[in-house]
């Protein structure tokens, strides 16, 4: 035990005093906090603030986009609902197609529209842009247009018909279990944090690992301490380093947003106040999950004989965490699903599933702790078969050693 804690501590110390950890740190806390304190800064200098205006309104000084139209007398330029429906829009009747085809290829005017019946036209533009909103506001003024002329020949009141058309339907939706669409937010965001702290620190686990191989030091090592002991404290190690620092990102994150929720009218109260028992769910299954897939990483690392292999050792087992991740990324839609059940009960993704299920919906103790047992059994047996290949791949050197060879080995020696 005593060789553990003196492993953990040298490669916690190691986390601490790199430059990059310390930088990398610092400068996301620095932007949460900012990033968090901008309403505040624009309010204390008055551009959050609604002033009057001084001048006069910019329907006053703004100069109206002009449109030709050519209305064979099918609706009348000079219609109020004209005016609600462009309210920036001056359109000149024209008689002559031609003098319209031509005053739109000078660009006199900004585009034309020929009626051809009430509900058909052409739209003349000059050049055409992926998505023109004129199109789709003049289809509707000339439907109205058409209903109205159509309900005035019929003596129907337009007025009665359209108040009932428009009806409001209110509603209020209560909610008895948990709230997904509130919840969506946060889980999503803590279920990237953990996605990128197993990439980026199951990464340096292998790379230490392969670096300490490739210079030989590993040789000092083994003779010094146990492979167990060696293995679970630079994994233990890498754990605590990261949750420190994700812990201080998020710790001076939500600081930083309860000293300015005021500025930003609570708006963000989904992401920062996050239930008891969803933090506990994501504490709990997200540190053994890490755990589960940093042995992974150790292991690999031995098995390369040196750092360049690394990538090659560990693609697959960071395919199929990826792949983990967008069975879950992709479970969030449907957290009731049994798509997110079935990956709550894997310990592949069961650690960002049942974190999922937990915040979003109501999942029975029962669930929870089968899940937990089966993630904390094979995270222990991952950790313990992670150690024997730690321990038979760093002193093999030469080609990268495979991982069904080192299992192979591992067998013989049984």
């Amino acid at each position: 035990m005593k060789q553990f804690f003196t492993v953990f501590k040298f490669e916690l110390l190691h986390y601490f005093k790199n430059k990059a950890y310390i930088i990398t740190t610092s400068i996301l806390c620095v932007v949460a906090v900012i990033g968090l304190s901008v309403p505040t800064i624009l309010d204390l200098f008055g551009f959050g603030e609604d002033k009057e205006p001084t001048g006069p309104s910019s329907s006053e000084t703004s100069d109206f986009d002009t449109y030709g139209v050519i209305t064979n007398d099918i609706i009348d330029l000079n219609d109020p609902s004209l005016t609600i429906y462009f309210p920036s829009i001056n359109f000149i009747e024209y008689t002559s197609p031609d003098q319209l085809n031509e005053d739109v290829i000078s660009e006199t005017i900004e585009a034309g529209f020929v009626i051809e019946s009430d509900f058909e036209y052409q739209y003349l533009v000059k050049n055409s842009s992926m998505h023109d909103p004129l199109v789709s506001k003049f289809s509707n003024y000339l439907k109205h247009n058409y209903q109205l002329v159509t309900f005035e020949s019929l003596n129907i009141d337009s007025d009665k018909v359209f108040e009932v058309l428009n009806t409001k339907v209110s509603s209020e939706t209560i909610v008895l279990g948990k709230d997904s669409v509130n919840n969506y937010m946060y889980t999503y965001i803590l279920i990237m944090m953990l996605y990128f702290m197993v990439i980026f620190y199951g990464q340096m686990i292998a790379t230490g690992v392969a670096s300490e191989k490739s210079n030989r030091a590993i040789e000092v090592l083994v003779t010094s301490a146990k492979p167990n002991n060696l293995i679970f404290g630079k994994v233990f190690a890498g754990a605590l380093a990261g949750i420190i620092q994700f812990g201080a990102i998020i710790g001076f994150s939500y600081i930083s947003y309860e000293i300015n929720s005021a500025a930003w009218n609570n708006g963000l109260d989904m992401i920062f106040h996050i239930p008891l028992d969803a933090i506990l769910s994501f504490a709990v299954f997200g540190l053994l999950g890490y755990l589960f897939y940093s042995f992974i990483f150790g292991a690999l690392g031995a098995l390369a004989s040196k750092t360049e292999d690394i990538n090659t050792s560990a693609m697959p087992i960071t395919l199929i965490f990826v792949g983990a991740f967008l069975v879950v990324m992709a479970g969030m839609n449907d957290p009731t699903g049994s798509l997110l059940t079935i990956a709550s009960y894997i310990p592949f993704s069961s650690f960002m599933a049942m974190f999922v299920r937990v915040a979003m919906t109501d999942v029975s103790m029962v669930e929870v702790i089968i899940s937990l047992v089966i993630l904390v059994l094979s995270t222990g047996l991952i950790g313990i078969i992670a150690a024997k290949i730690y321990r038979q791949g760093t002193l093999r050197y030469g080609n990268p050693l495979k991982l069904k060879d080192a299992f192979k080995m591992l067998k013989s020696k049984d």
